[in-house]
């Protein structure tokens, strides 16, 4: 089993946003032997100028989030926090469905399908 480390996590998010047309840019927010904060900014074409995708890891805790924020509000997300693995869907964000464990690639392909499909 291999070792999850912050730095692993990192490398797949910038390899994860160099394949990607939609993402713009990224910064890292945070990041230790323990967590990692990336705020990942998106094409203004996608959803407009405030939009971003925010990626938290805390390999301590095993805790993980994503999140599409779109003017300061979620609009879709899925994290591991308090009640397992769960989804907020593009359809009611503050909703909590039960889904399988994610990683940030296939996130990031979840909301380009999502660009795709609209």
């Amino acid at each position: 089993m291999a070792v999850v480390t912050t730095v692993g996590i990192l490398k797949s998010i910038v390899t994860a946003c160099k394949r990607s047309a939609l993402v713009q840019s990224y910064i890292v927010r945070d990041m230790d032997e323990d967590i990692l904060s990336v705020r990942v900014y998106l094409q203004e074409e996608a959803f407009g100028a405030e939009a971003f995708i925010e990626a938290f890891y805390n390999v301590a805790t095993q805790r993980t989030s994503f999140a599409l924020i779109v003017e300061g509000r979620r609009v879709y997300g899925k994290d591991n926090a308090r009640k397992g693995w769960h989804v907020h869907p593009f359809s009611d964000p503050n909703a909590h469905h039960p889904c399988q464990p994610t990683d940030f690639p296939a996130f990031l392909s979840e909301v380009e399908a999502y660009i795709r499909s609209s």
